[in-house]
């Protein structure tokens, strides 16, 4: 079953819907947690809630591969099939921006753009995930 499109929009799906209007070739994009839940998305005609769950699984490879071989923290994954492109960025530590881009995707003019971006997203995700995280010690229970 595909995920409805939200009745109101929140600021970090705003901020994917500017990728897509903002570079040629981007036909969608989504923000999961580190462990595959679905923040935000901007797709269509795909289950955004699957495509979490599988950008989580390449990020967490990929942290694994560029720390084994000594790249640092990583920033980016991109891949490229027959018919398109998906990018994988990390958003802060808790969040990952995925992009679906078409075959005329200009991957340099992607990075340049997406840059602004992350920094938001990770910005909003730490927000949200400071809220969630006192609102649940807020409402923990307590010991007798």
């Amino acid at each position: 079953m595909m995920a409805e499109k939200p009745a109101v929009t929140d600021p970090i799906t705003d901020e994917l819907q500017l990728i897509r209007n903002n570079v040629p070739g981007v036909r969608g994009s989504i923000t999961a947690t580190t462990d595959g839940l679905l923040v935000a998305f901007d797709v269509h005609g795909l289950e955004p809630t699957q495509i979490a769950a599988l950008v989580a699984a390449i990020h967490a490879v990929a942290v694994r591969a560029s720390l084994s071989t000594e790249c640092g923290q990583l920033q980016e994954v991109i891949t490229r099939g027959s018919d398109g492109y998906l990018a994988v960025y990390a958003a802060g530590g808790a969040a990952i921006v995925a992009v679906l881009g078409t075959t005329e995707l200009n991957v340099a003019m992607l990075n340049f753009q997406a840059r602004t971006m992350i920094e938001r997203i990770a910005e909003l995700s730490a927000e949200a995930h400071a809220d969630t995280t006192a609102g649940l010690a807020h409402h923990r229970p307590r010991a007798s």
